[in-house]
């Protein structure tokens, strides 16, 4: 009788001693959630915070503050962040009390980049009145950037320390018509120039422009921005601090790279920022992804968004990534009256958090954080890729676009998903003695379990990576 085994395929690669990129941060936005969340009990918003902006949550090194246009022709007051503007040079800086509290929090927990994103100018600077639905008025950039850096000063001058500024999210829609579902500008690619313009030259009149940097023009397709890019970047090149572009298109990793160099191409380099992202479904290997509506809670999802993260930083070799909406209401269930609600699939809600929330919390009281698995694979790059962090890319037959290799003084942490429904092993060979000292997974059953470390010695190490997970390997930069 012949006893069958499975058959445990084996993956070999080389790490590289010489650093890709070094990374500058990865997180998520502070848009909308706030105007639900500042409403919740007090020891649930401090649970909150803890769980975004700590190691023993995600960790993120980046937050998003949206800076509210006021709301002006929005139907959902969730999507619609007042705004400290009331006439030129005045400005009521209570106003948002919701957004500027978690601002407040990300500042405290000692989130190093902090971006304050503006999706629209207040309605009276705007071409219809409105908060959307409208456009950016030509000749109204001095206004506007007076506007920006008051606000990115008083934050400052209270001890938040705004390190970028986007004042044009998504230029390419005006999210009209009005009633709109939430705030947005359309910024013509010939207008942007002067957006840009305008901003570093009131940061620069104040001694910022070196302290805040100006992130464009962050369109929503990888396609569309560099067809732009000729319009309005050639005049403002030296002004923009990086590159920043969304992936709403959900890009092929031939597409992603092709976006990257071209932009590349028209910046004389400049570094390019994925800074936002939701919304899909698909399969952890990465098929059948594209926006769509559907809540996916589960690892196969996770793991598909994960993949996203793999393709900006090893295929894209970028230094920032950033997720749309940490903490999201659009669980399309009630999980009050249903047990499975945030753990199973629906074809009503949508997947754009991390945590989810009951859109219904102040009638029925459920004041519950809902954890899904892609708070817990996102935590794998929020807790070991941080920023001054470097990439030391792969080599070999076997290196593939889903191990990220990050280094610092002290540490590898090797972040590797097995997309498979099937066990392999990663067998590295790195450029200097090191020791395997812990690893953790996500899987369907795990959530961020402590593994036991790799095995191997000196400079060659195996490392088990179970079917449909992702796990980080750590290891100090020296002997066992």
């Amino acid at each position: 009788m012949f006893l069958s085994f499975p058959v445990t395929t084996v993956h070999s690669a080389t790490v590289s001693s010489t650093p890709a990129q070094t990374f500058l941060g990865i997180g998520g936005s502070g848009a909308w959630w706030p105007h639900d969340l500042f409403n919740f009990p007090s020891s649930v918003r401090q649970n909150l915070s803890s769980l975004l902006f700590s190691d023993s949550g995600l960790g993120i090194s980046s937050y998003r503050y949206n800076l509210g246009g006021g709301g002006v022709g929005v139907s959902n007051p969730v999507r619609a962040p007042q705004t400290p503007y009331v006439s030129p040079g005045v400005y009521n800086f209570s106003a948002d009390p919701q957004g500027t509290f978690f601002l407040q929090q990300a500042s405290d927990f000692g989130v190093p980049g902090i971006t304050m994103f503006l999706n629209t100018a207040p309605a009276p600077l705007t071409s219809n009145g409105d908060s959307c639905g409208g456009q950016f008025v030509s000749g109204s950039g001095t206004a506007y950037a007076t506007y920006i850096v008051d606000v990115a000063e008083h934050w400052r001058d209270a001890g938040i320390n705004i390190s970028y500024i986007s004042a044009m999210n998504e230029p390419d829609s005006t999210f009209g018509p009005v009633p709109c579902g939430q705030e947005g500008m359309l910024v013509e690619p010939s207008q942007r120039s002067e957006v840009v313009s305008s901003l570093w030259n009131e940061l620069n009149s104040r001694g910022l422009s070196s302290a805040i940097g100006i992130l464009a023009d962050e369109t929503s397709s990888t396609a569309v921005a560099p067809t732009e890019y000729s319009a309005w970047l050639p005049e403002v090149v030296d002004m923009v601090a990086h590159l920043v572009h969304h992936a709403y298109d959900f890009p092929s990793d031939a597409n992603y790279l092709a976006y990257v160099n071209a932009a590349h191409a028209a910046s004389n380099g400049k570094t390019t920022w994925m800074s936002e992202i939701c919304c899909s479904l698909g399969t952890p290997a990465g098929t059948g992804r594209g926006y769509s509506q559907g809540f996916d809670p589960t690892i196969n999802n996770a793991l598909m968004f994960a993949g996203l993260v793999f393709q900006s930083f090893v295929v894209g070799g970028e230094a920032h990534y950033d997720f749309w909406t940490l903490v999201s209401n659009e669980i399309g269930c009630e999980p009050l009256t249903s047990s499975t609600c945030v753990t199973t699939a629906n074809s009503n809600g949508w997947t754009d958090g991390m945590i989810y929330y009951d859109p219904d919390y102040a009638t029925n009281g459920n004041f519950e954080l809902y954890l899904v698995k892609h708070f817990w694979t996102y935590k794998h790059f929020g807790n070991f890729v941080k920023p001054g962090t470097q990439r030391l890319p792969l080599t070999g037959s076997d290196a593939n676009t889903h191990t990220l290799v990050v280094s610092n003084s002290t540490t590898f942490s090797v972040i590797a998903m097995n997309p498979s429904t099937t066990t392999s092993t990663l067998s590295l060979t790195f450029p200097q003695t090191v020791c395997g000292t812990t690893g953790f997974r996500t899987s369907a059953s795990e959530d961020f379990a402590t593994i036991s470390p790799a095995t191997g010695s000196g400079e060659n190490w195996e490392l088990p990576l179970s079917a449909t997970s992702l796990s980080t390997y750590i290891f100090s930069r020296k002997a066992c």
